[in-house]
């Protein structure tokens, strides 16, 4: 499957070197560069307003020590935070902006007799609250869940004899956040393995079967045949629209299901990989065999839901709890 991913490319989380020249006075000669690359870690999405705290690592003086300034794009001025033989190690607390959208933030290590080395990182502030980012989703906000292990909030829908989720579960006691960054979590939803799944709903709801999805969408077999567009929300993320499709696909989200298309994650020895954003939206079911585990997925341009199977250990999808409706919400 394709990696198209409209959230990653808001995110745009690259890291380039943009080392600056000094001439020296005759104007033939340059100062070398300091040793090593310069760098710093940031998730690719941030909390409008949150507070962080950065710190540099890489650049090496041979000769002595260094100097770090940051520079941000909501911010014109340079902020010199320790000089070449100043104390500290470079670190800057920053104030994440207010306002949602894609920022830069650069650092640059500079020392006497030696031409600067500077790195940059774009990231995406996002909103997390009901109509912050994500808006369209359609959901029930009359009735929700609070859930007590962490505080996260779910808002709630009866099909048939069953209550639904509508967002993606997010509990922080297992599962990954999307593209490693936690201000996702209430928005998208963390990815679980099948194994993490299982354990990961709050008391009293459980990982649907196979047969109450189908049951959910009111079809049936191994394709459930032309229903997907009844579970995608039309909502939009940071003002982008998260499902873009051929025509035959017609979003109603009828279901109240408010499916998005936040992709899948590949766990590969340790490191993970985030695939199919702005794609696909799949969830696990407790339908199982020995080493693998049925799930469901929707993709973005067909409007058929389709069944998958996945390793119960290394594969990631998002996680929908269920509850019969007669035990109450």
């Amino acid at each position: 499957m394709r990696f198209k991913s409209i959230l990653l490319l808001l995110s745009a989380a690259s890291i380039a070197i943009l080392p600056s020249c000094h001439k020296k006075d005759d104007d033939t000669e340059t100062d070398p560069y300091l040793d090593g690359t310069v760098s710093f870690s940031f998730p690719s999405f941030v909390k409008v307003g949150e507070q962080l705290t950065v710190t540099p690592k890489g650049a090496v003086n041979p000769t002595g020590d260094v100097g770090y300034y940051w520079y941000s794009t909501w911010n014109s001025s340079r902020d010199t935070v320790k000089t070449e033989s100043g104390p500290g190690d470079g670190s800057w607390t920053m104030t994440v902006p207010l306002e949602t959208g894609v920022y830069t933030l650069t650092v640059g290590a500079f020392a006497a007799n030696y031409s600067s080395i500077s790195s940059y990182k774009k990231f995406t502030v996002v909103d997390p609250s009901i109509e912050g980012s994500l808006k369209g989703a359609g959901y029930q906000t009359d009735s929700s869940l609070l859930d007590q292990r962490d505080n996260g909030v779910y808002y709630l829908t009866t099909a048939g004899d069953k209550v639904w989720m509508q967002n993606n579960l997010y509990y922080s006691g297992s599962g990954v956040s999307y593209e490693n960054s936690v201000a996702m979590d209430p928005i998208v939803g963390r990815f679980y393995t099948w194994n993490e799944a299982v354990s990961a709903c709050p008391e009293g709801w459980r990982l649907p079967t196979d047969k109450e999805f189908a049951a959910m969408t009111g079809a049936s077999g191994e394709t459930l045949s032309d229903v997907a567009g009844s579970l995608m929300a039309d909502a939009t993320f940071n003002g982008q629209k998260l499902w873009t499709f051929w025509p035959e696909v017609k979003i109603t989200n009828s279901a109240k299901f408010s499916a998005i298309p936040i992709g899948y994650a590949i766990d590969q020895e340790g490191y993970m990989k985030f695939m199919g954003s702005s794609q696909y939206a799949t969830f696990w079911t407790s339908d199982n065999s020995e080493d693998i585990a049925l799930y469901r997925y929707l993709y973005v341009a067909n409007n058929d839901i389709y069944l998958g199977y996945g390793d119960k250990e290394s594969f990631r999808a998002s996680v929908r709890c269920v509850k019969d409706a007669k035990n109450g919400e």
